[in-house]
């Protein structure tokens, strides 16, 4: 959580575990910053390296995305959605997102329950190769049927927990994919 910290807490009314991402202090500025600073250096890459891309639109969408990320309001409602899609697909019971505790989440805060588990690319269970599997399953799920698309798919983010199954962390940076889109992608796929 490079735009927060996550800690481990336990709830006073119930001793649950949580996983409680807090944004870090003055990063709306930070980033605001940087990429000032690079988007004033994107026409010199340009012209130097002989770029034949829009370095500035880049950079522009790559701030908007940074700033989309810091509303943990908005990462909570993504991770439910997930959940709640793909509980009409046969992936249903093996991969879902951190159950979300509204109470304690704000704009700053998100607290999820902790999930126990490993990261995905450093377990050495048998069923790794399965969860590979499934998580390529679940993200042709979400381009294809469900429309929103994980966009954070790193090692540290994919999690093999105790039961086997594949938990899904950090919704904070997602795409929503138009239908006709999806439409075209699996005329693609099937030519």
């Amino acid at each position: 959580a490079s735009l927060g910290q996550v800690y481990k807490a336990t709830l006073r009314e119930n001793n649950k575990e949580v996983a409680i991402k807090v944004q870090r202090p003055n990063i709306m500025e930070q980033i605001a910053l940087d990429m000032y600073l690079i988007r004033e250096m994107a026409p010199l890459a340009k012209r130097t390296f002989s770029l034949n891309t829009d370095t500035v639109g880049t950079v522009d969408a790559w701030g908007t995305g940074f700033v989309n990320e810091l509303n943990y309001v908005d990462e909570a409602i993504n991770g439910k959605q997930f959940t709640e899609s793909i509980q009409s697909t046969s992936l249903a019971s093996v991969v879902f997102a951190p159950p979300v505790l509204e109470e304690y989440t704000t704009k700053k805060v998100l607290t999820t329950e902790w999930v126990v588990g490993e990261r995905l690319d450093q377990s050495s269970k048998q069923d790794v190769t399965v969860l590979c599997s499934i998580a390529m399953n679940t993200y042709l799920t979400m381009m294809l049927e469900t429309g929103t698309l994980h966009c954070d798919p790193h090692p540290g983010n994919l999690l093999r927990t105790t039961d086997g199954k594949l938990c899904i962390l950090d919704w904070g940076m997602v795409t929503k994919l138009q239908p006709d889109l999806q439409v075209t992608l699996i005329e693609h796929m099937a030519h």
